[in-house]
């Protein structure tokens, strides 16, 4: 147990000093650095995912003929004529 306690002993003496000024500030910047990357990363995840969100609801508008950007032939649902469900024939304005 003597020996087992004396080579404990050695090896905690054996390691550096951490309370070293120029260490401490050394591993504040890097970690400083993994913080601002991690952050930019998670930033930018969430910019292409508001970007791909509001490009579905353009293309889905489109595609139910509801949005605003229609090509030349076509026509909003509201721009055509009535028709008369039961009888298929366009209902006349009076």
């Amino acid at each position: 147990n003597l020996t087992i306690v004396s080579n404990m002993q050695t090896i905690f003496n054996l390691l550096p000093n951490l309370n070293v000024e120029e260490l401490v500030k050394s591993m504040m910047i890097k970690t400083n650095d993994m913080y601002l990357v991690i952050y930019l990363s998670s930033l930018i995840r969430s910019v292409i995912a508001l970007h791909d969100l509001v490009s579905n609801k353009i293309e889905y508008m489109e595609h139910d003929g509801s949005g605003p950007a229609l090509e030349k032939g076509e026509e909003k649902k509201e721009d055509k004529e009535p028709v008369d469900e039961k009888k298929s024939k366009p209902i006349k304005k009076q």
